[in-house]
């Protein structure tokens, strides 16, 4: 919260009530007990310190107005409806502006948001001590909003990836729950190479772990379905799993614990003695 101190004002209109009321409310939110007047078709906010507020309406553009503008892009341009979908969608643009997801921001370029959004309304401010809301939204801050619209391509396209993903991980599970078990138990080492063990942790020659694997597997997701460990696994579909790896966070890895669930726990990697 900042502290409102002597210097220059100004006056911020807004010309929906809506949208003052709102903004009254993110003000209070943070401490600010700032009241709008009605001026004949426009409600105006007379603020004491520009400085101050300045910080302010960047977090309430970050805050409250991106999330507004994703969701009007997404059912204008993009025809989405669904709520749940979009809530989705604008929750991986927010993970890529507060530098969450790394490898989309890569793809869609990094940006500071807050500075990016500050400097938009530090301009307009320095520039004038009555400012419209409307024009700084659709004018100063045109190349933000640029920069949305291209993390939400990136958002679109992970969001159908993620679907996708799940689709298929729900598919081996129920392929999982209809198959006879023929391994009670499994160890498996990913480390620097990979191991499968018995239950009575004799190692599995590769031809062995290979002629169990379920042929149709393949045929059903030939690119989605690794051969090497999770047709395997799914063939034997064994009670429990003894994972041992320091690679949890490992793609694979995921997908393992993502499909075989409670029956999979993971372990260190057994150190080899001397």
């Amino acid at each position: 919260m900042c502290k409102p101190k002597e210097g220059p004002g100004m006056d911020i209109i807004l010309l929906c009530e809506e949208e003052a009321v709102q903004l009254q409310t993110f003000f209070l939110k943070h401490g600010l007990k700032e009241p709008f007047a009605k001026q004949q078709n426009a409600f105006v906010f007379s603020l004491p310190d520009k400085e101050c507020y300045m910080d302010m309406l960047a977090y309430f553009i970050i805050h409250v107005k991106r999330g507004e503008f994703l969701h009007k892009i997404l059912s204008k341009k993009f025809y989405y409806e669904n709520e749940e979908e979009c809530e989705q969608i604008i929750e991986i643009v927010s993970e890529m502006c507060s530098g969450k997801r790394e490898e989309l921001t890569a793809l869609a370029g990094k940006i500071n948001e807050f500075e990016l959004v500050r400097n938009a309304v530090g301009s307009l401010l320095d520039s004038s001590t009555s400012v419209l809301f409307d024009s700084l939204w659709t004018f100063r801050l045109k190349k933000y909003q640029e920069t949305l619209i291209r993390y939400l391509h990136v958002a679109i396209d992970e969001y159908k990836m993620e679907q996708e993903y799940q689709m298929f991980i729900n598919m081996l599970r129920e392929y999982l729950k209809d198959r006879t078990p023929i391994k009670k138990m499994v160890h498996l080492l990913i480390d620097d190479e990979i191991t499968f063990y018995d239950e009575h942790f004799h190692a599995m020659e590769k031809k062995q772990v290979i002629d169990m694997v379920d042929r149709r597997l393949l045929a059903i997701h030939p690119v989605y379905i690794d051969s090497a460990v999770i047709a395997p696994l799914l063939s034997m579909a064994p009670e429990k799993i003894i994972l041992y790896t320091p690679y949890e966070e490992k793609p694979l890895v995921r997908t393992l614990v993502n499909i075989f669930e409670e029956r999979m726990v993971i372990l260190p990697p057994v150190q080899k003695t001397k």
